[in-house]
């Protein structure tokens, strides 16, 4: 029943939390469910629009009728949760629609900013925005432990996976790192804009995520459920709003960005069901000032949702479109008039079908399916003036005659992708009841598909910067077009998996232990995942574990990534205005990376939860192993390079004999799973009590966490001296060791009868460290023939024998100068005629906290560049 209005409230979902179990209340208001658990029953009340409600009855409560009262969800409530917390059953954690729509969000990523190890960001939609959950963020996202983790976060969205596996948006995936995002788009270094939003091989772009349509979100950092796969850094679950929503109007400014959204429910009928219609726009532009880079933002969804006349059947069907366009055009000001742009638009369908059966072999169904298809088009252009530039053409290896480029040119690549993705699942769930245990059994299947119909990598070698100097017997990397929807193939991911979780009750406490295994084929690899989550409860007291493997399957960019060209310039002899002659050779080396395979993640966890006279306090202690991570590997290869001998008479064009062949060494790169980090950390949540002092609360979290990366592959050197044996040094993998540890405070002064919220939010950055040490000294060397030789480890140091594959030492050991912080200020008012205004600013008193760097070799000090600047934005919504 409505609290406001008195009257009954029809198809309220009342879920049993234990067992699943739902059903839903009828035009009355009233609902039948059994009571068969063993000491009590948990009920969960929702509907769109009200405050979720939970209640636990005994026996004795539930067998009398009773009211169940439903408060609309609005400022107004005597109980609202605005800060994070950790959810009842093991870590993880679950955010409301109040504190979405507290943090004024204008992605996912702003809410996601307020988990422990993440901090508030200077804000900028203007390039791609992933998350990685305990780890130590590294200084630039072009790092390989940041990529494999970021790619390694799932989001589910109402139970359907959100893919980022046939992203190919990448236009030289074979050369330099497979998570540096700038071969295409803003960090392209030729302007001074240092991001990038070509976000092939990281995790979903978390700007594309709207939040005025999202009811909640759990964020499990450590053991996922086997009902979820395909990752290994953590799992985001998002409910968004289902069913008939009042009309709501909300626009946002903040800073150089405007956001506006249109809610409206729709009741078709008692039969019929419910349509609900969301559209947000948003325009975002880096600068104010200017107009040379922006970001344009358009979500769409059609929601339908219908339940039979028993109503033991709900059913949802979406169809959703967009589009997102990023704009970098810097004609009026660039010399090169440069124009980088990158458009995409997304047409989705998905069905959500559920039924109450109360079989013999299952209580509840689920089936979930959904297709996506997406128009990809990334473009960069510039004017180039570099004389005429021997090119190599050939789609053959083999030596002929190369071709020039134009003195001044456009130089222009492209990349045109078409991802489509499919993916169906089917759960079962059976709930069992014995004396003092319940069990709850999950199993099911599922079907991904993945695959790239786009023309892909577009351009011509004429039109491409060469990549390797001039002159005989130099060369480098190649380009040549590579046709996605000719030579992709579509990749699919099938899974298994089956789960109990079972509650035994004791006199006066309780063990709770969900266990499951997780099979999965990825890409025809298989792999299996056991998963264990406990706790033991006793009153006032909860003792917490967990472990668990998880997989993540290679990005279709990271497995195709094309023929591998390499062009070497054996002459070029020009003679003015009568001819201009190259001869080039090319090397074609492996296609693909067919033997690519999953990345895993080993997780544990334990974990103390307390109620404490004042307050309620979490501790996690957690080991995150991931191993067989994506990373690149470059190795030598030595190939027969032709010798030519050219006659040149005079004004005749020169022609060319091939005498021989000569050794010739380069270097060629290849996708591996050869890469390995470790996070283990602590981190912690205190909760106060509300009641100590009127309105006020106050949470306190912090995260600890070390991580060590090993790019676990060997590098080499090639010697100084052409007339020693050694012709390559070999150097064993180094760790890299970060060090974090930050604090965050939450205070809030709530008053219901006001409808009013301010909240304050501090951040206290206590610990960021970096340390590595490269060694000097090769511990095995290549011979001319490319064969591997240990050298012992008592002359290793010999710089008489060995020095001239030395190489020169490099290390890093940064700390902070000192702690530094940060504050946050956040006001919200309800109105009673549905209208609501928000107001925040970041960094409200405007700190500016130093750091000693070196620019130049001159020790200077500066404001930390990761420091938030001060800001300011506000909300308005009205909702009738």
């Amino acid at each position: 029943m409505s609290t406001e209005t008195g009257e009954p409230i029809s198809s309220v979902i009342v879920e049993n939390v234990q067992s699943q179990k739902w059903v839903l209340t009828d035009t009355d208001g009233s609902f039948v469910m059994d009571f068969t658990a063993a000491k009590n029953l948990k009920l969960a009340f929702k509907i769109l629009g009200k405050q979720e409600k939970i209640i636990t009855f005994t026996p004795e409560t539930f067998s009398k009728v009773q009211t169940i009262y439903l408060d609309d969800q609005d400022l107004r409530l005597d109980e609202l949760v605005i800060n994070v917390k950790k959810a009842d059953k093991f870590s993880e954690i679950k955010l409301g629609r109040e504190q979405i729509d507290q943090v004024q969000a204008m992605s996912l990523n702003d809410v996601l900013e307020l988990l422990p190890g993440q901090s508030i960001t200077n804000f900028t939609l203007n390039e791609f925005k992933t998350i990685a959950f305990r780890t130590a963020r590294p200084r630039t996202i072009g790092n390989n432990a940041f990529g494999n983790k970021s790619f390694g976060t799932a989001i589910y969205l109402d139970g359907i996976p959100m893919s980022n596996n046939e992203n190919m948006q990448s236009y030289a995936s074979n050369e330099g790192s497979t998570f540096s995002p700038n071969y295409i788009g803003f960090g392209d270094g030729a302007s001074s804009f240092n991001g990038s939003f070509t976000n092939a091989n990281f995790g979903s772009d978390l700007r594309g995520i709207a939040t005025d349509n999202i009811e909640s979100i759990e964020v499990v950092q450590g053991i996922p459920s086997v009902r979820y796969g395909d990752l290994t850094s953590g799992l985001i679950k998002i409910e968004q709003r289902a069913g008939v929503s009042p009309f709501k109007i909300s626009s946002s400014l903040r800073e150089g960005t405007m956001q506006h959204t249109f809610t409206k429910g729709f009741r078709l009928g008692e039969r019929a069901g419910a349509l609900n219609a969301t559209i947000d726009y948003l325009d975002s532009n880096s600068d104010p000032r200017s107009s040379y880079t922006s970001y344009e933002r358009i979500n769409t969804q059609l929601m339908w949702t219908w339940n039979d006349k028993s109503k033991k059947i709900r059913n949802s069907f979406s169809f959703d479109y967009g589009f997102n366009k990023d704009n970098a055009n810097y004609e009026a000001e660039n010399k090169d008039n440069q124009i980088t742009k990158n458009d995409r638009t997304d047409f989705g369908f998905s069905n959500r079908f559920k039924w109450n059966a109360d079989k013999k072999l299952f209580d509840n169904l689920n089936v979930n399916a959904n297709f996506k298809y997406t128009k990809q088009y990334s473009y960069d252009a510039k004017t180039v003036n570099v004389g005429g530039e021997v090119i190599g053409t050939s789609l053959e290896e083999g030596v002929y005659l190369g071709s020039y480029t134009a003195p001044s040119y456009r130089y222009e690549k492209a990349v045109d992708g078409k991802p489509l993705s499919a993916f169906v699942s089917a759960n079962f769930s059976k709930s069992l009841s014995f004396t003092n245990t319940d069990h709850l059994f999950n199993y099911g299947v599922e079907y991904r598909m993945s695959d790239n119909k786009g023309k892909g990598r577009l351009g011509s070698p004429d039109s491409q910067v060469n990549f390797y100097a001039l002159g005989s017997g130099d060369g480098g990397v190649g380009f040549r077009p590579f046709n996605y929807g000719q030579f992709v193939k579509a990749e699919t991911i099938f899974s298994a998996y089956i789960e109990d979780e079972m509650v035994h009750f004791f006199e006066n406490s309780k063990l709770n232990v969900s266990g499951g295994l997780r099979y999965d084929n990825f890409y025809g690899i298989n792999m299996l995942a056991p998963r264990v989550n406990a706790y033991y409860e006793i009153p006032k007291m909860k003792f917490r574990a967990g472990y668990g493997i998880t997989g993540k399957a290679p990005s279709l960019n990271q497995i195709y990534t094309g023929p591998r060209y390499y062009d070497v310039v054996l002459g070029d002899y020009r003679l003015p205005g009568v001819y201009n002659v190259a001869f080039v050779q090319t090397f074609i080396d492996d296609i693909n990376n067919p033997n690519l395979g999953p990345s895993k993640s080993y997780r544990a966890e334990i974990g103390y939860d307390v109620m404490l006279p004042f307050g309620t306090l979490n501790i996690t202690a957690y080991e995150n192993k991931l191993k067989k991570g994506i990373t690149d590997e470059a190795y030598p290869i030595i190939r027969p390079l032709a010798e030519i001998e050219v006659e040149n008479n005079g004004t005749t064009t020169p022609d060319y004999e091939i005498v021989g062949y000569k050794d010739y060494y380069y270097f060629q790169n290849r996708i591996v799973n050869k890469y390995n980090s470790t996070d283990r950390g602590i981190e912690f949540f205190l909760s106060l009590k509300p009641n100590l002092i009127k309105n006020v609360t106050l949470d306190i979290n912090g995260s600890y966490v070390e991580t060590t990366n090993r790019n676990n592959i060997d590098t080499y050197l090639r010697s100084t001296q052409v007339s020693k044996p050694e012709v390559y040094g070999v150097f064993k993998p180094y760790d890299i060791k970060y060090k974090n540890f930050q604090v965050g405070a939450n205070l809030t002064y709530h008053n219901p009868t006001l409808g009013l919220i301010v909240s304050v939010r501090s951040e206290h950055f206590l610990i960021r460290d970096e340390f590595y040490d490269r060694n000097t000294q090769p511990y095995a060397y290549l011979d001319a023939n490319l064969d591997k030789h240990l050298i012992p480890e008592v002359d290793q140091n010999d710089t008489e024998k060995y020095g001239h594959i030395f190489r020169s030492r490099s290390t890093d050991n940064r700390k902070l100068d000192g702690i530094y912080h940060n504050f946050h200020l956040r006001v919200s008012k309800d109105f009673l005629n549905g209208f609501r205004f928000s107001f925040y600013v970041n960094n409200f008193l405007n700190l500016k906290p130093l750091e000693n760097v070196n620019e130049n070799g001159v020790p200077v000090q500066r404001v930390r560049n990761d420091m938030v600047n001060l800001s300011f934005g506000t909300k308005i919504e009205f909702t009738f």
